[in-house]
């Protein structure tokens, strides 16, 4: 979801000198539906691979922060050569309220909408427990809440998982000077901290829409 701590995790990856970050770029799903045109001659790791190249020439390792790549999350864990799946989520109310805040541009217009954002974050949570019901060993669960909390034990627990070699500039992401463009650019220069979790509870009355949305969802009744 957008807002989810996906640029900070873009900014801890990245602090590695062999990743090359992408941002959002939709590459995936351009690859993808020109695969479906020529019929399946290439494989989607090559078409993928080639559009790739073309930003990062240099680098083995890239991240892609596509905020709507969860949809294809299964044909990435199938299809991907050596692709690995970051899932970062937050508290659902936290994550709605920042996006509405957002005031994001065309192309989003469910944002404007408690409702609407409600459902999309629904309906990704339903896809993704689809596909980590599937294809567990190739998705990494993320909960930013978690990470801001205990930055030393997350980052070290993601680092561990995608087997590379610990370096403790991880744990200052606000260092990298990479080129931030999303809501999160302001954020991102800070060192980690739990400044907005919970910050729900004090629109709750503003959030009863999204509220009464999310509890006709068994997973999230005890939560809220």
């Amino acid at each position: 979801m957008p807002r989810s701590g996906s640029t900070l995790i873009e900014s801890i990856l990245s602090m590695n000198n062999e990743v090359y970050d992408l941002g959002e770029i939709n590459i995936l799903e351009e690859s993808f539906l020109e695969q479906k045109q020529i019929n399946q001659e290439l494989t989607l790791t090559d078409i993928y691979w080639k559009k790739i190249s073309k930003y990062a020439k240099k680098f083995n390792i890239t991240t892609n922060k596509w905020l709507y790549n969860y949809q294809y999350a299964g044909i990435i864990s199938r299809e991907i050569i050596n692709a690995k799946i970051i899932h970062c989520f937050r508290n659902p109310l936290d994550n709605i309220l920042s996006i509405f805040r957002a005031n994001f541009a065309y192309g989003n217009e469910y944002s404007s909408s408690l409702v609407d954002t409600a459902k999309v974050y629904i309906d990704q949570e339903e896809v993704m427990t689809e596909y980590k019901n599937r294809f567990r060993s190739k998705i990494y669960d993320l909960n930013y809440d978690s990470l801001v909390a205990n930055p030393n034990e997350e980052i070290k627990s993601l680092i561990s998982w995608l087997d590379w070699k610990w370096e403790d500039n991880y744990l200052s992401p606000h260092l990298n000077k990479r080129s931030v463009s999303t809501a999160s650019n302001i954020q991102v220069r800070s060192p980690i901290n739990s400044k907005s979790i919970g910050g729900w509870k004090n629109y709750k009355d503003m959030l009863q829409p999204s509220i009464q949305m999310l509890t006709q969802t068994k997973k999230y009744r005890d939560l809220l």
